[in-house]
């Protein structure tokens, strides 16, 4: 008797993300550790509020014992806004889509993630709070100064300045776009979690150098993006909802060419 052909799962047969070709039958992704993450980090930026004077005067009006970023570290960090510039993540999403065809399909995962974390932090930034960057603030200030509206689209005192780039400080959508896309990269390549979170962290050291955050803006930042990216990954959303919406894009077109 002929035996039968064997099927073997594939990636795109399952909706988990990080899986590997010996383990297809395993549940959907939970990232409950990243809504905890997101959580610490959001009481971090807390913490960091006192640091936020010393340090963002340290680089944009520096003094006698000012700390100098020189040389091949300023280097590193400088490079690194690729891993939180919106340019950067496309290049990197084209770079994964050529290089890796077996997550091929899975390129709008980093892509997407990473772009929307991005662009929650600057709704935050026009509807939360208005925060002057440490590049255009007046450091003879207290830094509490450096908050000068809350809710800016429903307050007169912020309107003169919605549109105006050094006054849209916290939170730092950089940090944010970086931050869901190293979530998003772990959750295809668990592997390099470390890599990830390393590039995730020197892209928001980077903002603070050149002045762009204060500290707080950054780790704020890094929640937003980080439970961004929870909420969309979780179980699998993301797949799941492109899936569902690609579904109905096909029966659509199909029914458009029986027409």
């Amino acid at each position: 008797m002929g035996s039968e052909p064997q099927t073997h799962a594939s990636v795109t047969d399952s909706p988990q993300l990080a899986v590997y070709h010996e383990e297809p039958e395993t549940a959907p992704t939970s990232l409950r550790r990243v809504f905890y993450l997101a959580a610490a980090l959001f009481v971090l930026g807390f913490l960091a509020l006192p640091i936020d004077h010393p340090v963002g005067a340290n680089f944009v009006a520096p003094g006698e014992f000012a700390w100098k970023v020189k040389g091949d570290l300023r280097t590193l960090l400088l490079l690194s806004e690729t891993f939180a510039h919106g340019t950067g993540v496309v290049m990197i999403v084209i770079a994964l889509a050529v290089l890796d065809r077996q997550n091929r399909q899975l390129f709008y995962v980093p892509l997407l993630t990473a772009l929307g974390g991005g662009m929650m932090a600057n709704i935050l930034k026009v509807s939360l709070l208005a925060r002057i960057r440490p590049q255009a603030f007046d450091f003879t200030k207290s830094v509490w100064d450096s908050f000068y509206a809350p809710f800016p689209l429903f307050n007169s005192a912020a309107w003169s300045h919605l549109g105006e780039h050094n006054f849209q400080g916290c939170p730092s959508a950089h940090s944010a776009t970086a931050a869901a896309l190293a979530v998003a990269l772990t959750t295809i390549y668990p592997h390099g979690k470390w890599l990830f979170i390393v590039l995730a962290f020197l892209a928001g050291c980077q903002r603070v150098l050149v002045g762009a955050h204060f500290p707080s803006d950054v780790v704020w930042g890094w929640a937003v993006g980080a439970l961004f990216a929870a909420v969309i990954l979780d179980h699998d959303r993301l797949i799941r909802w492109t899936s569902a919406w690609t579904g109905q894009v096909a029966k659509i077109w199909r029914g458009a060419k029986r027409a």
